[in-house]
Parts: structure tokens; C-alpha cells; sequence
């Protein structure tokens, strides 16, 4: 099942005169394409001269949170140099009534995983690394993180019967054991997942939402694109909530990964405690723990899936780090 998006013929005409204008060549032809998670409007444009480029962003039956953000991201693609290295080339922007597009550098050649290795998953947290100490100087561009969403999903599970039901509806029929696991564990996590905002870590400039579908390889280093969310946040963030997906999708573990993000990071004397990354762990679980039993999004069909396929390592992890009992495990690819 597929996101709702727009076709190329739904593009109105002005806006790809001004496509032509901004990228210099006549359109010979475009094909709408699929990733992600939303009903963004996203395509493939194929140049009179031989060139593609890419272009994303709102258009006929977007939602209005790809409205709200985009501004956002252009606003990243335009003014913070840390992520160019990382990043696809930006373009430009255009727009007209109902449609805002930014044009970016075509990335269709690059390597996409999963497939995870070793090797990549250990570049990809090498680049992340690079990526937040060079953002350092430009932190004061971005808007800082807010802790909703992030610090109380735990609380939330333990006190709302409905988050606890839905979290506790995906181990179908181990509940009774799972129930018993949670009860041993959630006080724990409660006061673990508070911890997690705390300024007495490192904090940065985060891209606050990287998973597999949202980057690609090329010559074997790491790019990033959808910087919609990028932010002033703790960064252990991006690793923390990343990480889980990489295992999920049959890559390594954070206990693999985490301490090679922490080396290249304390080579610039930039340290993480311990309690930083226990947090970490436990709110990227209590995160897809209090969204992955929910019933699905329409205009996000795919959202639960992902979200499971988190859940299952996330609350390994944490359960690890912190010396906690294993729950029963999630069947979270189906």
C-alpha cells in the first residue's frame, strides 16, 4: 500500500515554466515518485539536456503538516552550510497557488539500503557524527526541540488505559506476559525517559528524523535529505531514534553502532554519560511503544509499519542498557 500523491499532470503549467527557468532546460518528461511516509508531491524530472533533478513538496492533496514544514526545510537547504556535505544540492524553490516545490539534485544513482552491512551502517554514524560537529557553529540558526511527544510517552502508557491497551494490544497473544513484563518495568523507564532533555548533555544541530528511506550512499559516504525537522536538540537524538531502524532492518545493533558515533565524537572531547544514553534509548521506545498499536493513518498507510519494525529493537536496547528484563518478543514486520 502507497501514499496518496499527486501525478505530474495534476502540476499546473505555470509552475513548470518556472521549473524550466530555475533549472535552465526545457522538461522533456516526469514521473511521480514514491518514498517516504506521506502524501507529499514528489517527482522525477527528466531535462531536454540530459539532466534529472528532483523535486518535493506540497501540492494537490498534501496535508497540512507537509505545509507547515516545508518553509522549514528550504529554509535549512538555504542557510545552514553544515549539511551540505551530507546533503543532496539544493536548487531553488518554486511556487504558485496550491504548490510549492523545492528542486533538488537527483540522487536516483546512489545506493539505498536496506540492505544494511557492517560496513555502511558504521559509515553512516562516522558521517552523522561529522555532520552534528559541524553544526556546531551554526546551532543558533535552527529552533530548539520541545520535550512533548518525546518525555512523557512512558508516563502516558502507565497512566491512559487506551496508550496502555494499544501499546500491549501488539504482543496479541503473549498480553498476560507482556503485561507482567511492563509492570517490572515501567517505573524505570518513566524516570529514565525524563532524564532525556536535559541540557547537561551535548546538544547541537539534530536532522531529528533519519531513517533508511530518508538517505542514500554515494561512493560509500552517507547523504541525508528531508531536513523538514532539523533542530536544536540533544544529539544523541539522531543515533538514538536511528539506530533501532538500522537493527529492525536487519543491519547491526546500537550496541554495535553507538560506541563508534561515541569515538569520533570524543576525539573532539565531546562525551555522552551514561544516563544520556540510557535516556535515549528508552525514548525512542517509549516513542514508537506509544504510536505503533494505533490504528492506521489513512493519508499514512505505511506509518504503523515502521513504527513497529522500531519498536521490537528499540525496547531491546533499552532493556539491555539498562539491566531490565527482556519483554516477549514483537512479531513487528508483519
Amino acid at each position: 500500500m502507497c501514499e496518496h500523491k499527486p501525478y505530474w499532470r495534476d502540476v499546473p503549467l505555470e509552475l513548470r515554466k518556472q521549473i524550466e527557468v530555475k533549472v535552465g532546460s526545457p522538461i522533456r518528461l516526469a514521473n511521480r515518485v514514491f518514498g517516504g511516509y506521506g502524501p507529499s508531491a514528489t517527482f522525477r524530472i527528466f531535462l531536454e539536456d540530459g539532466r534529472t533533478v528532483f523535486a518535493k513538496g506540497a501540492g494537490l492533496g498534501s496535508i497540512s503538516e507537509n505545509w507547515r514544514v516545508l518553509p522549514l526545510e528550504e529554509t535549512v537547504y538555504c542557510d545552514i552550510a553544515a549539511i551540505y556535505p551530507i546533503s543532496p544540492r539544493y536548487l531553488g524553490s518554486v511556487r504558485v497557488e496550491g504548490w510549492h516545490l523545492l528542486l533538488l539534485e537527483d540522487l536516483r544513482n546512489t545506493k539505498k539500503v536496506p540492505p544494511w552491512s557492517d560496513k555502511l551502517a558504521l559509515k553512516a554514524v562516522r558521517d552523522i557524527a561529522e555532520f552534528h560537529l559541524r553544526g556546531l557553529s551554526e546551532v543558533g540558526k535552527v529552533e530548539a526541540m520541545i520535550s512533548k511527544g518525546v518525555t512523557d510517552n512512558w508516563f502516558n502508557i502507565k497512566n491512559n488505559n487506551d496508550e496502555r491497551n494499544y501499546f500491549l494490544g501488539l504482543f496479541r497473544e503473549k498480553r498476560r506476559e507482556s503485561e507482567s513484563w511492563l509492570e517490572a518495568v515501567i517505573d524505570t523507564f518513566i524516570s529514565i525517559e525524563a532524564e532525556f532533555m536535559n541540557t547537561d548533555q551535548p546538544w547541537g544541530l539534530i536532522h531529528k528524523d533519519i531513517r533508511s528511506d530518508n538517505l542514500r550512499f554515494r561512493d560509500g559516504s552517507l547523504l541525508l535529505f528531508d531536513w523538514a525537522l532539523a533542530c536544536r536538540g540533544p544529539l544523541l537524538f539522531d543515533v538514538g531514534f536511528f539506530l533501532p531502524s538500522i537493527e529492525g532492518e536487519g543491519g547491526p545493533t546500537a550496541e554495535h553502532l553507538l560506541p563508534e558515533y561515541k569515538r569520533v565524537m570524543a576525539d573532539n572531547n565531546i562525551n555522552f554519560s551514561l544516563v544520556a544514553q540510557q535516556s535515549v534509548a528508552v525514548a525512542a521506545a517509549g516513542f514508537f511503544a506509544s504510536r505503533a498499536g494505533k490504528p492506521p493513518i489513512s493519508l499514512l498507510p505505511r506509518l504503523r509499519y515502521i513504527q513497529r519494525l522500531q519498536l521490537g529493537p528499540a525496547l531491546r536496547w533499552s532493556c539491555n542498557i539498562l539491566g531490565l528484563p527482556q519483554p516477549p518478543v514483537l512479531n513487528f514486520n508483519d
